[in-house]
C-alpha cells in the first residue's frame, strides 16, 4: 500500500509542478475517444505500474487542466495540494457521514466548517447546512425545503407554484426548479438592468401578477456573482421584497460568495446573510478539489421538515440533542465527510491566504480591465466583478453585428487551440462575447498580459 501511495502521490505532485509546461485544453471526438479504452475488463489483474502508464498515455492527456495558470474558462476549478490530501484521507478512511452515531468526529468537522461558512457570509447564529456534492445539488435542496414550506404534503397545490430568477441566472436554478415540481411556464425569468442585476421592481410585478392569477410565488432565486458576466444581483433589496412578500430568498453565491472573506467582496456581496438559503461551491473560490457544494440555510430546521425519514432500519441511528444527520438535511443517506479537504486546506493555509488569493485573482481581471481599455480594437461588454470580464474585438471599421460575432467566433477558437490559454464565450445583448473568469491562485500578470496580447494578435487579422 505504501508502495503505490508514494507513486501515485508522485505522479500528482509531477503534473502539478509541470502545469505551466502543458497544453491546458485538450480533447477529442467521440469515435476516437472509443479507441483509447473501449473493450472488456481484464480477466486478471494487471500492476499498478502498467495500469498509470495506460492512463497517462491513453487517458491523461485528453481532458483540459483547470489548476493549469492559463485556464480562464468557466469558473475554474483549482485545489491546494492539502485540499487534495484532505480528499484522499476522507476517501482511505472511508467514514459513512450521513448519520452522527458512526461518524461523530467527521460530522462535527462538517458543523466547525460550516460555522466557518456562516460567519464569512453573514448569516446569524443558528444557521446551518450541509455540504453537497456541487452547486446543482444545494440548488435541488433549497428548492425542494422551499416547496415544502408553501405546499407542505398538498401535492394538490404544486401545480400552482411559482419560482423566480433573472434572465442570467445559472442553469442549475432552472432546473431545480423543474426537479422540486415547479411547472416549467411558471419558472419566470426577470429582467436585468444595465449591469446585468435582477429588476426588483420587474420581480414585484410578476409576484404581484402571480398571486393575481391564484398562483403561490414559492422562491427568488437571486444572484451573488452570476457565471456570465459575475454581476450581482441587488440583494438588499431583494430582501427586503421577499419579506413583505413572504417568500423564501435564496442566493446562488456558488463561486461569488467566498468573495465575502475580502473587503470590496463583502461590499459587493451586501445582503447575503439576510438569505434563507445560499448556495456555495468550496470546489471553486476556497480551492479545493470537485466534488464539494454546501447549502447554506437561515433555518435548518426547514431542511428537516423536507427530508428526514425514519424507516425501521435507521432507527438506531436517529440523532438526539444536538446531534445531527446530514442525512436528514438532503437527499443523500451515503455520503463521504466533504469536510475533511476544506478543514484540512484552509487550516494548513490560513484565512488570510486564502483571502489573499482571492483578492489577487480580482486585480488580475481588473488588469485585464485595464489593458482592453487601453487596445482600440477591443470593447468592453461587461466590466471586472467579482472575477469575471467580458468583451470583444472590434477593430476600426467593422460593424456589421454578423462579422463581429464571427470575428470573435474565430479568436475564440484560436486562442483556445494553441494550448497556451482557454477561454470562454458568452452572448450579452446578442452580441457574442470573450469572457475570462480567474479564480484559480496559480494565474500570474503575465499570463493576463499573454492573453490579452494574443487575442489582439488574433484581432489584427480581421
Amino acid at each position: 500500500m505504501r508502495r503505490m501511495g508514494h507513486r501515485v502521490a508522485d505522479l500528482i505532485a509531477e503534473h502539478l509542478a509541470t502545469l505551466r509546461d502543458q497544453p491546458v485544453f485538450a480533447t477529442l471526438g467521440r469515435q476516437e475517444a472509443d479507441t483509447l479504452v473501449a473493450g472488456p475488463p481484464p480477466a486478471t489483474g494487471r500492476d499498478l505500474e502498467s495500469l498509470l502508464k495506460t492512463l497517462g498515455e491513453r487517458v491523461f492527456p485528453h481532458a483540459a487542466r483547470e489548476p493549469h495558470p492559463g485556464f480562464m474558462a468557466y469558473v475554474p476549478g483549482c485545489p491546494t495540494f492539502p485540499a487534495l490530501l484532505g480528499d484522499w484521507i476522507a476517501g482511505g478512511f472511508n467514514f459513512f457521514a450521513g448519520v452522527w452515531p458512526v461518524a461523530a468526529g467527521p460530522n462535527a468537522l462538517e458543523l466547525s466548517v460550516l460555522d466557518w461558512f456562516r460567519q464569512w457570509i453573514g448569516m446569524p447564529d443558528g444557521a446551518g447546512g450541509l455540504l453537497t456534492s456541487g452547486g446543482s445539488a444545494a440548488m435541488v435542496t433549497a428548492a425542494i425545503a422551499a416547496r415544502h414550506a408553501v405546499v407542505g404534503e398538498d401535492a394538490s397545490r404544486m401545480p400552482r407554484l411559482a419560482l423566480y430568477a433573472s434572465d442570467q441566472a445559472h442553469s442549475s436554478v432552472v432546473r431545480a426548479a423543474w426537479i422540486a415540481g415547479v411547472p416549467r411556464a411558471q419558472v419566470r425569468s426577470i429582467a436585468v438592468d444595465d449591469g446585468y442585476r435582477m429588476r426588483c421592481d420587474r420581480l414585484a410585478e410578476a409576484i404581484e401578477r402571480d398571486r393575481a392569477a391564484g398562483l403561490l410565488p414559492m422562491m427568488v432565486m437571486a444572484s451573488g456573482g452570476t457565471t456570465n458576466t459575475g454581476s450581482v444581483d441587488p440583494l438588499s433589496d431583494i430582501a427586503d421584497l421577499c419579506a413583505a412578500e413572504q417568500i423564501w430568498m435564496h442566493v446562488d453565491a456558488a463561486y461569488g460568495g467566498f468573495a465575502a472573506l475580502t473587503e470590496r467582496g463583502s461590499l459587493a456581496l451586501d445582503g447575503l446573510g439576510r438569505a434563507d438559503s445560499v448556495t456555495l461551491d468550496p470546489h471553486k473560490w476556497l480551492f479545493v478539489p470537485f466534488e464539494c457544494g454546501c447549502l447554506m440555510v437561515r433555518d435548518p430546521r426547514r431542511l428537516k421538515a423536507a427530508f428526514q425519514i425514519f424507516p425501521e432500519y435507521l432507527r438506531d441511528v436517529e440523532a438526539s440533542g444536538e446531534q445531527v444527520n446530514f442525512a436528514d438535511y438532503g437527499e443523500q443517506l451515503t455520503r463521504y465527510s466533504r469536510a475533511l479537504k476544506i478543514w484540512l486546506s484552509v487550516s494548513y493555509f490560513g484565512v488570510d491566504a486564502i483571502r489573499d488569493a482571492i483578492d489577487g485573482a480580482m486585480d488580475l481581471v481588473l488588469l485585464a480591465e485595464q489593458l482592453v481599455g487601453a487596445e482600440p480594437s477591443l470593447e468592453l461588454l461587461s466590466p471586472a466583478r467579482l472575477g469575471v470580464i467580458c468583451f470583444r474585438a472590434h477593430p476600426a471599421g467593422l460593424d456589421d453585428p454578423a462579422a463581429l460575432d464571427s470575428l470573435n467566433e474565430r479568436i475564440n477558437g484560436a486562442i483556445n487551440a494553441g494550448g497556451r490559454y482557454f477561454i470562454s464565450s458568452t452572448r450579452l445583448g446578442g452580441r457574442f462575447s470573450l469572457r475570462i473568469c480567474v479564480l484559480g491562485y496559480r494565474t500570474a500578470r503575465r499570463d493576463i498580459e499573454g492573453l490579452i496580447d494574443a487575442i489582439v494578435r488574433e484581432a489584427s487579422r480581421a
